[in-house]
C-alpha cells in the first residue's frame, strides 16, 4: 500500500493557500468534519447534490500533489463525462500545481480517454490496426455509405437491426452483424462483413470496442497492469454512480488491489445513465450500502431539501443544507386538465415573473422525463423539438464553433481546439477530401491532416487562422468571408460546392452581448411577458444548477409523478422498490434537486388524489389548479 497520508495540518495549509489568493473574501474555502473526513480518506463516497464533491476532489488533488515524492508516479481521475473533467480541471488550473496535475505522470480524464490511450490504442497498433478515428457515429456513417442498396433494404425491413450495431462485442469479442443471429451464405450477410472488415481496415472504431481490445492489451501483456498501478498508485474516479458494469469490471481489475488507493465518488440516487445502451449497471458501488453518506448540500435550501429526501432510492435520509429557506417561497405544484396542459409553462413564466427571477432562459428550466408524442413533454409545448434537448450539441455552422458561446465552460485552450478541429474535418467530408491509403481512400483524422498540412508547407498558415479564432473570438462579416477563403485554400476544398457553402455562412452576432444567437439550438419558450425559459429532459440537465426548475410529469408505460405522488407527500415510507419505480425516483431526485431557489412540478389534477394533496400543503406546497 503507497505510503502517504494526509492530515488535518495538510488541509489546513491548502486552505491557508487557497484563501489567500481570492480576491473576493466572501468566495473563502472551509471544509467542515464530513468533507475533511473524504479528503483524508479512501472510503467510497455517497455525495448527495450540491454537496460540493468536484470542490473535494480538487482540494484532494493539490494537497496529493504537494505531498507525492516520486516523478514517475502520480494522480490518475476518471470521470464519466467530459463535462466532469473539465470541471475539475476549472478548479484547479488557477493553482501553481493545478498545471503539474494535468502532465505526466498524472492524468485527468474520462474513463474511455483513459482506456483508449493507455491500453486498447497501443494494442491495436502493436497489431497493425492503427486507430485514426474512435467515435461511434463516424463508423455509422462510413459503413451506411458503403453498403449495398440490397443490404441497406434488409435492415430497413428488420425491426431492430442497425448499421450501428454491426460491431465487435465489448465482452465476447464475437462480431455481431445486425439482423443475422448465425453466419450466413446470403449476399447481405457478405456485404456486411465486408464493410465491418473495411471498417477496420481504415482504422475507425466503436467506443465500446475499445474496451475488447483493452481487455486484450491485459490479457496477452503481464507486465501492463503492474506498470500501470506502478504509474498511478492514487486514483479518485468521480461520478461512479453513472458507470457501466463493463467499465467497472476494468477498473476493478486496474486498481482494486494493495498497491493503489482508490476513491470512488458518486450517488446512486442520481445514477440515471448507467444502464444506457442497454448494458448492465455496475454493481459494486451503485448496490454497495455502506458508502460514506455526505448529505449536505451547498445548492438547494431546506425546504427543497426536506421536499426531496423522499425520492431517495437509497435511504440516504434527510438530507441538509448550509442555507436557510427564504421566507415563504412558493414551491408549487401545477394540476392541470387535458384541456388546460399547453398553460402549464405559462403560469410558470408569471411565478418566476412575481418572485423577480433572474430573467435569463439558462436560470429557469422546465424538464420533462420522456420525449415524444403521448404523455410526454411536447404536451406542455407542441413546440418543443427533441432534436435539440441533446446536452452539448454539435455545431451546425463553423462560425458557431467559433463563437465563445460554444466554450463558455471550457477554460482549457485545447479543448476549444479540438472543437475547432473536429469541424474542419467535418468541412472535409463535406467538401469530399479524403487521403489515400493504401488500396484505400478515408477521411482525414486531425493526425493526418496535420502531417498533411505540414507536407504541403501551409501547417503554419492554418495554426494561425485557429488561433486567432480561439484568442480573438467571432470575427466581423468581411473578415469571416476572408478567413474562409483561407481556409479553403489551404485545404484544397472547391468553396463553391453546395454543403460546404452552407457551412461556411456567417451568423450575425448579438449585439447585445457579442455571441452567436443560441436559439437554433435549444428549446426556448417565450412567455407573454418576453420571458424565456428552456425546456428539456432531465438527463440533459444532469449536474446543472438553476434558479427556478419545473419538473413536467412524463409518462414511460406508467405516469412519474402519479407514481411518486405518495414519497413527495410522505404518505408512503420504507424502500422504493421495483425497477420502474426506482428510476422514476431517480430521475425525479436529478431534476428537483438542480434550483437554489424554486422547485416546481405539474401533474394531471385526476392523477393526484384530494388526501395525497391535502399531505403536500401540510409539506409546504402550494397548490395551483390550472
Amino acid at each position: 500500500m503507497p505510503e502517504l497520508e494526509i492530515t488535518d495540518n495538510d488541509i489546513d495549509e491548502f486552505l491557508q493557500d487557497y484563501n489567500q489568493r481570492l480576491s473576493d473574501p466572501s468566495m473563502t474555502l472551509e471544509f467542515d468534519d464530513d468533507r475533511r473526513v473524504i479528503i483524508k480518506s479512501w472510503d467510497d463516497i455517497q455525495a448527495c447534490p450540491g454537496s460540493g464533491k468536484t470542490t473535494i476532489v480538487a482540494a484532494k488533488l493539490l494537497i496529493l500533489e504537494k505531498k507525492l515524492r516520486s516523478a514517475d508516479s502520480g494522480v490518475c481521475v476518471l470521470t464519466h463525462t467530459n463535462v466532469a473533467r473539465n470541471e475539475i480541471i476549472a478548479r484547479i488550473e488557477s493553482h501553481p500545481s493545478g498545471l503539474r496535475l494535468t502532465q505526466y505522470p498524472n492524468f485527468i480524464g474520462t474513463i474511455q480517454e483513459f482506456i483508449n490511450r493507455y491500453l486498447a490504442s497501443p494494442y491495436l497498433r502493436s497489431t497493425e490496426m492503427n486507430p485514426v478515428r474512435i467515435d461511434d457515429d463516424a463508423c455509422a456513417s462510413l459503413m451506411g455509405s458503403r453498403i449495398s442498396y440490397g443490404t441497406r433494404t434488409f435492415l430497413a425491413n428488420k425491426k431492430y437491426a442497425s448499421i450501428s450495431d454491426l460491431k465487435i462485442h465489448h465482452e465476447t469479442g464475437e462480431v455481431q452483424v445486425p439482423g443475422f443471429r448465425n453466419e450466413s451464405t446470403k449476399p447481405s450477410y457478405k456485404n456486411l462483413v465486408e464493410v465491418f472488415l473495411e471498417r477496420l481496415d481504415r482504422g475507425y472504431f466503436f467506443y465500446s470496442e475499445m474496451y475488447y481490445f483493452a481487455k486484450q492489451c491485459i490479457q496477452e501483456n503481464s507486465e501492463v497492469v503492474s506498470a500501470i498501478r506502478k504509474r498511478f498508485s492514487y486514483v479518485l474516479v468521480d461520478e461512479m454512480q453513472d458507470t457501466q458494469k463493463y467499465q467497472e469490471d476494468l477498473i476493478n481489475e486496474l486498481f482494486l488491489c494493495d498497491d493503489v488507493m482508490l476513491q470512488r465518488l458518486g450517488d446512486p440516487d442520481q445514477a440515471i445513465f448507467d444502464n444506457m445502451g442497454g448494458e448492465s449497471p455496475n454493481e459494486t458501488f451503485n448496490g454497495n450500502g455502506a458508502l460514506v453518506p455526505l448529505k449536505s448540500t451547498h445548492r438547494f435550501p431546506v425546504d427543497i431539501a426536506a421536499k426531496i429526501s423522499g425520492l431517495s432510492v437509497t435511504g440516504i435520509g434527510e438530507l441538509q443544507s448550509f442555507r436557510e429557506a427564504s421566507d415563504n417561497t412558493p414551491h408549487t405544484i401545477f394540476l392541470y386538465t387535458d384541456a388546460t396542459k399547453e398553460n402549464v409553462l405559462e403560469r410558470f413564466c408569471e411565478l418566476l415573473d412575481a418572485l423577480e427571477i433572474n430573467n435569463q432562459s439558462r436560470c429557469a428550466k422546465a424538464v420533462g422525463g420522456t420525449e415524444g408524442q403521448g404523455g410526454f413533454i411536447s404536451e406542455y409545448w407542441p413546440g418543443y423539438d427533441r432534436t435539440k434537448s441533446v446536452k452539448t450539441p454539435r455545431p451546425q455552422l463553423l462560425i458557431e464553433a467559433v463563437s465563445r458561446e460554444w466554450w463558455a465552460t471550457e477554460a482549457d485552450a485545447a479543448f476549444q481546439y479540438a472543437l475547432l478541429m473536429q469541424c474542419v474535418l467535418d468541412l472535409l467530408r463535406r467538401g469530399g477530401i479524403t487521403e489515400s491509403v493504401g488500396d484505400y481512400t478515408r477521411h482525414y483524422s486531425a493526425t493526418s491532416l496535420g502531417s498533411h498540412l505540414r507536407t504541403t508547407g501551409v501547417h503554419e498558415e492554418f495554426k494561425c487562422l485557429l488561433t486567432s479564432w480561439i484568442m480573438d473570438g467571432t470575427p466581423s462579416k468581411e473578415l469571416w468571408e476572408a478567413q474562409c477563403t483561407k481556409l479553403l485554400s489551404v485545404l484544397g476544398i472547391d468553396g463553391e460546392q453546395g454543403p460546404v457553402k452552407e457551412y461556411l455562412v456567417y451568423s450575425e452576432s448579438n449585439d447585445d452581448d457579442n455571441v452567436i444567437s443560441q436559439a437554433g439550438t435549444a428549446n426556448l419558450y417565450r412567455s407573454a411577458s418576453g420571458r424565456e425559459i428552456e425546456i428539456g429532459t432531465i438527463h440533459s440537465v444532469k449536474g446543472e444548477t438553476h434558479d427556478a426548475t419545473l419538473v413536467l410529469e412524463t409518462k414511460n408505460h406508467q405516469y412519474d409523478l402519479e407514481t411518486l405522488s405518495g414519497r413527495l407527500a410522505f404518505t408512503q415510507n420504507g424502500a422504493i422498490s421495483g425497477p420502474r419505480k426506482q428510476k422514476f425516483a431517480r430521475q425525479l431526485y436529478v431534476a428537483a434537486s438542480r434550483p437554489r431557489r424554486l422547485l416546481c412540478m405539474a401533474a394531471h389534477q385526476d392523477r393526484i388524489q384530494p388526501d395525497v394533496r391535502t399531505q403536500l400543503e401540510q409539506h409546504g406546497w402550494i397548490i395551483q389548479l390550472v
